[in-house]
């Protein structure tokens, strides 16, 4: 489904500093700089999500920031220089103290709204068994696994109870990841090929 959407504004440009003026080019106006060439693209924003599953439980953390009280699957936004691996161990890590090892990607979500669009990739992870988590208190203020029937006395958010039933329901292979040889080596594949 294609929706238009307000471009995000740059009454100047972040290289320079020079005014920008509103150009049609890419099929939209866009604000350009004239004097180096910036142009303003729509803003994305990339998270990933940990499906971490103990026997018939799933690790699901109690948010202690907005939306506050609200137990969700661990997960975050991807900084700069992190792969989807890498963010996602470090979040797991971060509000519930474990460590874990990515299985691949289960599913992923888009959503397009007037400020960004907004890419969220769950993975498939494995803890070891011998770990407990830990809330880290500030994001998130408590951390378990919990079985599926007790969702229902549970603050769970739709998404992550979404996930968590309809994994549980179809146990779909995850996307590995993989390499291409001879294709570039900072590029990371995945899918089930």
């Amino acid at each position: 489904m294609t929706r238009r959407v307000d471009q995000p504004r740059a009454k100047f440009c972040p290289n320079c500093g020079k005014p920008t003026q509103s150009v049609f080019t890419g099929g939209r106006h866009r604000d350009t700089c004239p004097e180096c060439g910036f142009i303003q693209y729509a803003t994305y924003s990339f998270g990933v999500g940990a499906l971490v599953l103990r026997d018939e439980t799933v690790l699901l953390v109690e948010r202690g920031i907005p939306p506050i009280g609200v137990w969700t699957i661990p997960g975050g936004f991807l900084e700069q220089e992190d792969d989807v691996y890498t963010a996602v161990q470090r979040e797991v890590y971060e509000e519930a103290s474990l460590n874990v090892t990515p299985q691949g990607i289960v599913i992923v979500r888009n959503r397009v709204d007037a400020n960004r669009n907004d890419m969220y990739i769950v993975m498939l992870c494995e803890a070891l068994p011998d770990q407990q988590p830990v809330p880290d208190g500030r994001e998130s203020t408590q951390a378990c696994f919990v079985h599926p029937h007790d969702f229902d006395d549970m603050n769970i958010s739709v998404f992550t109870r979404w996930v968590v039933e309809h994994y549980l329901a179809h146990r779909p292979s995850p996307m590995q990841m993989m390499t291409v040889p001879g294709y570039r080596s900072d590029a990371i594949i995945f899918g089930n090929i």
